[in-house]
């Protein structure tokens, strides 16, 4: 058994699952890809955990098995994997789009027990939302097209506003214009019509005449009774 089940981290579990039948412990490190010391590190740490077991023959070869406890771990891995996305699969794709890479880096940041972090890793690795990569005694993890699909902040769609309809302009009835005009008209027809200088009329021009008239047959007949036959 392990002595410390929650301190497994997710380079347990995926050096874990390189395991097979035919892993030596002297080939060890070539399969995580790591240097005979860093190898030799890693398998004393999963030893020490309880997830494996190993012959001590000299020269060799010694054959590497999974105990019972890493087979349970490795099948609470499968079973997890294949759930659902939660808020902290999300947070961890957000920060590995934001530059981490380790998952040490991603522990520290979440401050999470290092067995729950290995367990939503490996749910991303299978769903396809990651990758991981064993080099150097270490893991680093890289997003995949879908997870750095998934990471992108979702933008704010900005629905365009629906143009109201113009409110409807009520048209004035045609009755209006033509009565304004019949009003206009019977305004211009009640007015008086002014004639342009002063009105001429036959009857004084007649008046002034026979006065005219009546006056020289005076003047004549009283000043120059010669001239005018006597009446």
């Amino acid at each position: 058994m392990a002595s410390d089940p929650e301190s497994i981290n997710f380079l347990d579990l995926a050096c874990l699952f390189k395991i097979g039948d035919d892993t030596t412990l002297e080939r060890f490190g070539s399969t995580i890809n790591a240097s005979v010391f860093d190898a030799a590190n890693i398998t004393g740490s999963l030893k020490q955990k309880g997830l494996i077991d190993f012959t001590a023959y000299y020269p060799g070869p010694n054959s590497m098995v999974v105990t019972d406890a890493g087979k349970k771990l490795k099948a609470d891995a499968d079973s997890k994997s294949s759930e659902a996305l939660d808020s902290l699969d999300e947070e961890i794709l957000k920060h590995m789009s934001g530059g981490k890479r380790f998952p040490t880096e991603l522990q520290s940041t979440l401050n999470i027990r290092p067995k729950d972090l290995a367990f939503h890793i490996y749910k991303l690795f299978k769903q396809s939302y990651l990758s991981y990569e064993l080099k150097n005694g270490n893991v680093e993890l890289m997003l995949t097209e879908q997870g750095f699909l998934k990471a992108k902040p979702a933008q704010t769609i900005q629905v365009p506003k629906m143009p109201q309809p113009p409110m409807p302009v009520q048209a004035a009835p045609e009755e209006m214009p033509q009565q304004e005009g019949s009003q206009a008209g019977t305004e211009q027809m009640t007015q008086p019509i002014k004639l342009h200088g002063k009105p001429r009329s036959k009857l004084p021009i007649a008046i002034a005449v026979v006065i005219v008239a009546v006056a020289a047959v005076y003047y004549l007949y009283t000043y120059m009774p010669g001239v005018l036959p006597a009446i």
